[in-house]
């Protein structure tokens, strides 16, 4: 099946609609007004049904030059082009305009019909075939089929459907994957069904039944029927004309300039474009005013030159665009400007970056960034999305910001990034870093925990993943998180981080204590030891090491130190020795396996023989440790069969050094 939009262009009273009519028996202009003046005012809509079989959609649009915003919009999408130049009259301003239009949107084919045949000689009609062909010269028309026709006397109508076919055949297809797009360009109510919406699908496919979104505003619907050229169908997809039943839409919700589709995308008030300047026009300043139109967006907009103070008429140059509203759009979408009073058009563009940083000043490299990114490949446009992330960027937000598909992000070859790429891959998460930022985010958690070596000289282990998550910036949220661990998992496989635990630390970072420091442990232990099954108090702790000569920063230094290397537990605000705890850990699991149903406070208290406020802490690190768990007023055995990994070694040396302040 072909998948492709005709569309007309040309004078004002050329006989665009009667050619329209002649082709596919559809009368384009339907609305009161139209009969009543003659002339075409809004979009019309046929289906021509080509000898091949296939049926292709036909835009009609006004020729007339107060409605070329109009034409400008129902061009947007087409793929091929029946310019029709009457034969009686030649080439007019508006077959120029809208033929420029056509060259500013990007359609490559095209017909040109010498209409109303019927009103003038052989001769005459060989000079305008001979003036058409030179007006064609150097468009993408040069060279195209130009038949003689009527639609009074259907002179022609054959020879034009053939040339019509041929051109579609020759057309290049529009991309049917990625997301689905759809300007909306008729809205209206079916008695039974609801709201119908109308439009040229300029990119990806929809499916009868799918979710779909009503953009900028994010409302999400849901596609109840769909057809394609009067008939009902299951799917649309790029280069199709379609309507759409949607559930969930009402007329008051739209504005126009909406679009639908198949994701949410975001909008953006600033686009970084290269735009071109027709012949014949105002040179444009460095600042300058202008109508944008994009599918069915149409505002007034602000452009900024980025390349030069000023673009002479027929230049091409870069911009940033500045518009009042959010509109959605992706890289190489094609736009057309005119003039801010809109009664001229004056050239058009392509967008190069959708959600670009905003350039209030021109600084050194940007033009020759913005040259790279022109026309580049979508590796290159990720690239430079993601190299605006210091931390990096989500491969769904990677996509969202340049309004494609994660699949399309999926299928970027590694080696097609400029300058390399370091992904990060977690599954169903997957993390894209710039490789000058990847070495700033190593840098960064290096020095970090180095600073934290030096102030925490006794502590073996290093900064957690939550604490390296806000130092470097890595966001916040799970994303966050998990962006912030596959950095320090890629340090640490490559040997500039090791993991200390639950965080990470330099490699060659290790405690060595000194004479001094072993022996300031020995007296902190001591008291903590000798309080056995009575809770320590903090303040005593801390009295007694001043007496030692032991600051309050170091005391707390030394007792991190021991509860990392095994010999106290930090349980509500004090510590508890070791011994003790693993003394009643074995005797409250002994008790467990005899009593199933569970042990109260006050049994456990008669069991180790301690009082209420050390057995409550002592519940409350065994929860933790899954040892056990709390039903109602009892505590039966948890999930943990074993005892938590301890630093044996550490926790052995500070048991002598505490044996040997016993003998002593």
């Amino acid at each position: 099946m072909i998948h492709r939009i005709v569309g007309t262009a040309g004078h004002v009273d050329h006989g665009k609609t009667a050619l329209v009519k002649a082709l596919t028996g559809t009368d384009c202009d339907t609305h009161e007004e139209e009969k009543r003046r003659g002339i075409t005012i809004n979009l019309g809509f046929a289906h021509l049904a080509l000898p091949s079989g296939d049926v292709v959609g036909v835009i009609d649009v006004p020729g007339h030059r107060d409605f070329v915003h109009t034409m400008a919009a129902g061009a947007h999408g087409i793929d091929v082009v029946l310019l029709v130049i009457a034969a009686d009259e030649g080439v007019m301003p508006q077959t120029r305009e809208h033929l420029r239009i056509c060259e500013a949107l990007g359609v490559s084919r095209g017909v040109i019909a010498l209409s109303k045949a019927d009103l003038v000689d052989e001769p005459a009609l060989a000079a305008a075939r001979a003036r058409a062909a030179a007006f064609a010269q150097g468009t993408f028309l040069d060279g195209c089929a130009i038949v003689p026709v009527s639609a009074v006397s259907g002179r022609g109508i054959p020879e034009l459907a053939a040339a019509l076919a041929g051109a579609v055949a020759s057309s290049p297809e529009k991309a049917g994957g990625g997301v689905f797009r759809m300007y909306i360009d008729r809205i209206f109510s079916v008695s039974g069904f609801g709201t119908v919406v109308t439009g040229s699908v300029i990119g990806g496919s929809l499916a009868s039944g799918a979710a779909a979104w009503l953009l900028p505003d994010g409302k999400e619907l849901r596609v109840r029927r769909m057809e394609r050229y009067g008939a009902e169908t299951n799917e649309v997809t790029a280069g199709d004309r379609a309507s759409l039943n949607l559930a969930g839409l009402s007329r008051e919700e739209f504005r126009r300039g909406m679009l639908v589709a198949d994701r949410w995308l975001s909008g953006s008030t600033l686009f970084d474009a290269a735009i071109r300047l027709f012949p014949e026009t105002k040179p444009l300043s460095v600042w300058s005013q202008a109508t944008l139109i994009m599918g069915t967006f149409e505002a007034q907009v602000r452009v900024h030159l980025m390349d030069a103070n000023s673009l002479l008429p027929g230049g091409r140059g870069l911009a940033q665009i500045h518009l009042p509203s959010p509109c959605v759009a992706q890289a190489k979408d094609a736009f057309v400007l005119r003039a801010s009073s809109g009664d001229v058009t004056i050239g058009g563009g392509t967008i190069i970056d959708p959600h670009p940083l905003h350039h209030r000043k021109r600084p050194p490299g940007l033009v020759d960034r913005l040259r790279g990114l022109s026309g580049g490949s979508l590796a290159v446009l990720a690239a430079a999305e993601t190299a605006k992330h210091p931390a990096g960027i989500e491969r769904g937000a990677l996509a969202g910001a340049l309004n494609v598909s994660p699949a399309d992000i999926d299928a970027i070859d590694a080696s097609d990034f400029p300058g390399g790429m370091v992904v990060l891959d977690a599954g169903e998460k997957r993390f894209y870093v710039a490789p000058e930022r990847f070495d700033d985010l190593a840098a960064g958690a290096k020095k970090n925990i180095a600073a934290f070596h030096a102030a925490n000289p006794l502590v073996e282990t290093g900064r957690t993943v939550e604490e390296m998550q806000g130092i470097l910036g890595a966001g916040r949220g799970e994303d966050g998180r998990t962006l912030c661990l596959l950095v320090l998992e890629r340090l640490a496989a490559n040997g500039a981080l090791r993991r200390a635990g639950r965080t990470y630390a330099l490699p060659g970072h290790s405690v060595n204590l000194t004479a001094e420091e072993r022996a300031q442990c020995r007296v902190v232990e001591d008291y903590i030891l000798h309080c056995g099954m009575q809770a320590p108090v903090p303040a005593d702790l801390a009295a007694r090491a001043k007496r030692a000569g032991i600051d309050e920063k170091r005391l707390s230094h030394l007792l991190r130190f021991m509860t990392d290397a095994g010999v106290l537990h930090a349980v509500e605000g004090t510590h508890l020795h070791a011994s003790v705890v693993d003394r009643c850990r074995d005797a409250l699991r002994a008790e467990l396996s005899r009593r199933p149903e569970g042990i109260t406070v006050a049994r456990f208290r008669d069991l180790v023989s301690g009082n209420r406020k050390i057995c409550l802490m002592l519940f409350a690190l065994f929860d933790a440790e899954g040892v056990t768990e709390r039903a109602g007023d009892v505590r039966v055995a948890g999930p943990a069969r074993e005892t938590p990994e301890i630093k044996s070694d550490q926790k052995k040396t500070h048991h002598r050094g505490a044996e040997d302040t016993e003998k002593k």
